[in-house]
């Protein structure tokens, strides 16, 4: 059943439809619609639907009950499927949406159901409240609800911003019995390893390989009642969509899903159409198997009723272009993907997509190193450069790094920041290249200002292999006599110094400081050895900014609490690194004297 309507005709119904939801009263038009309080239990029954490729059709329906009171100040129909497909797979995920049709008119959407119920029982959500839709009470949107929580008053840490935000996406409680099945063409292994997040996001992991964006397929299917609705998280190469069904289509105007996907009021996601490939019956979970089509519109509004796109329309993406060169792989893999904008879902869904398609031709070996490049760039041409090495964590470091560097960029609470791409390379050979600082021996405890102490440091590495590297570090010429303690670290142990003796480098305070201490973070490599000798220091920080040397006077000067922002002391410290051809771990410490 497909609709087609004038542009003129189009806009004036748009417009009535419009004004009357948000006069006083909505006055349903009921030669079209029936409304919840006409409802009667021995009245016809059907929802249209697309249980395989684009065709919509009928499936019947018995009403059981009208439910008042199912949410406060929401009422709800209780429906039995009827039909033999619905009787042999119970509710189905990816049938959020379906209209519902009761003595010939449009009822609403089918909304709710239970997994593992033994009748194909479901929630319909009346259409008066799906027509709501997109009213006043939407107009707040994601940019405004500020949904990072991160503190910003101290000193940036990925790894904690990684695990608050997680925690956030986990407790997210869909209020919805029915998630969004989630199709991918990324291994099944990579998405069941975040099925938890992703099932405390609202989406069903299908977990079916392979499955490529229906732009393979001739037909995709057209915006039409009981339709194929995607939302596609990422396109391109790479294809990850959540599938539900258009309700009402009036005009260039797509209601759907009838329950909703975050419930955060006015939003700019990929809206397309799709083709279902088959309903995967199960006594867990029934879900459709689908794949969406090229993206074709935008969905506007997200509210706990449903959702609302227009067609034709496009949406705001962020281009991704990843490449992986692996050591069991002939060629360097290309992936050119655009991800959808959701200042919650984006980081989760590009850790996901990252994660597959280092994934792509195999899991990685326990043994394995992954040396990767790339940059965020952002509107106005600044960019956030990373560029390091893991060892046998998979994907997990380089994954944290870029969804807590765009979790921080999306989420912050100085001002709108636009990703104009992101680009990413990764090489990966299956070796380990870890290593532990195991034993440090100087040349001498008692050294002058201006000289020179080399430190001979052995590594222990992988299966306890041993080699002795030398790291050399100068003594500051104007350093004051007296004993100092050098310190030996690894990458993560000279990340953890510095936050602490210099915080302000990690400091946020607007959009300028968030993009520099985002650079300070990602400028510490895991493949150097360090060698770090605080030093005793005149001088002043202002926020970020480093006054060291001051002379007494002007120290006592702008320490004047009535002329200036409180001061934090100044720390300073001289330092060396050197290279190496593996990830150092570990620290030691070493007292030396100075003399003179």
């Amino acid at each position: 059943m497909k609709y087609r309507v004038s542009t003129s005709s189009s806009v004036a119904i748009l417009l009535l439809l419009v004004l009357t939801i948000q006069g006083a009263g909505f006055a349903l038009d009921t030669a079209k619609y029936i409304g919840i309080d006409e409802i009667r239990m021995d009245m016809d029954a059907y929802c249209l639907s697309v249980f395989s490729g684009t065709q919509v059709e009928k499936f019947g329906l018995k009403i059981l009950s009208v439910v008042r009171g199912a949410k406060p100040g929401r009422d709800m129909i209780l429906v039995l499927g009827t039909d033999e497909r619905f009787q042999h797979s119970s509710a189905v995920h990816g049938c959020s949406g379906s209209s519902v049709f009761i003595d010939g008119r449009l009822a609403g959407a089918l909304a709710a159901g239970w997994d593992g119920s033994l009748d194909a029982l479901y929630l319909v959500r009346p259409i008066e409240d799906m027509l709501e839709v997109g009213s006043a009470d939407a107009s707040i949107s994601a940019n405004d609800m500020m949904v990072c929580g991160f503190d910003f008053s101290r000193p940036l840490d990925i790894d904690t911003y990684y695990q608050q935000s997680i925690t956030r996406l986990q407790n997210q409680n869909p209020d919805s019995r029915m998630y969004l099945p989630l199709s991918s063409s990324l291994p099944a292994r990579v998405i069941e390893q975040h099925d938890s997040v992703l099932k405390e996001m609202g989406f069903l992991s299908v977990g079916a390989a392979g499955l490529l964006p229906s732009r393979s397929f001739e037909e995709v299917g057209t915006y039409e009642r009981g339709g194929v609705l995607a939302l596609v998280l990422c396109g391109g190469d790479i294809s990850l969509a959540a599938t539900g069904t258009v309700t009402e289509v009036i005009g260039d105007q797509v209601y759907g899903f009838g329950h909703s996907y975050k419930g955060q009021g006015a939003v700019n996601l990929p809206m397309a159409t799709g083709v279902v490939h088959t309903v995967v019956a199960s006594r867990k979970s029934s879900f459709k198997l689908s794949s969406p089509g090229p993206v074709s519109g935008v969905f506007q509004f997200d509210q706990s009723s449903g959702v609302r796109g227009t067609m034709g329309q496009m949406p705001r993406t962020i281009p991704l272009h990843i490449e992986v060169d692996r050591y069991n792989d002939s060629q360097v893999r290309v992936y050119d993907c655009y991800l959808a904008v959701d200042q919650a879902v984006t980081p989760m869904i590009l850790q996901v997509v990252l994660d597959g398609a280092a994934n792509m031709q195999g899991p990685l070996p326990l043994e394995h190193t992954i040396c990767y490049s790339g940059q965020i760039v952002l509107k106005g041409g600044e960019s956030i450069v990373i560029d390091n090495v893991s060892s046998g964590r998979q994907t997990s470091e380089i994954g944290r790094e870029l969804y807590s560097a765009v979790g921080l960029l999306l989420n912050n609470p100085f001002g709108e920041v636009k990703i104009d791409s992101i680009d990413i390379k990764m090489n990966i050979e299956p070796v380990s290249t870890t290593a532990s600082i195991w034993a440090v021996d100087v040349s001498q405890t008692e050294i002058r200002p201006g000289e020179v102490m080399t430190a001979s440091v052995v590594l222990r590495s992988y299966r306890s292999q041993e080699e002795i590297v030398t790291i050399d570090l100068k003594i500051p010429e104007t350093l004051a006599a007296g004993r100092y303690k050098i310190q030996i670290l690894g990458g993560p142990e000279y990340q953890s110094f510095v936050s602490k003796t210099a915080p302000q480098r990690f400091m946020a305070v607007d959009l300028t400081s968030l993009e520099t201490a985002l650079d300070s973070v990602f400028k510490v490599r895991r493949d150097r050895l360090y060698a770090v000798m605080p030093t005793s220091a005149s001088g002043v920080v202002i926020r970020q900014h480093e006054l060291g040397q001051l002379p007494p006077t002007k120290m006592l000067l702008m320490q004047d609490s009535k002329r200036l922002q409180p001061l934090e002391a100044y720390r300073a410290w001289t330092e060396n690194h050197i290279e190496l051809d593996k990830i150092v771990a570990g620290s030691a410490e070493i007292e030396v004297t100075v003399k003179h």
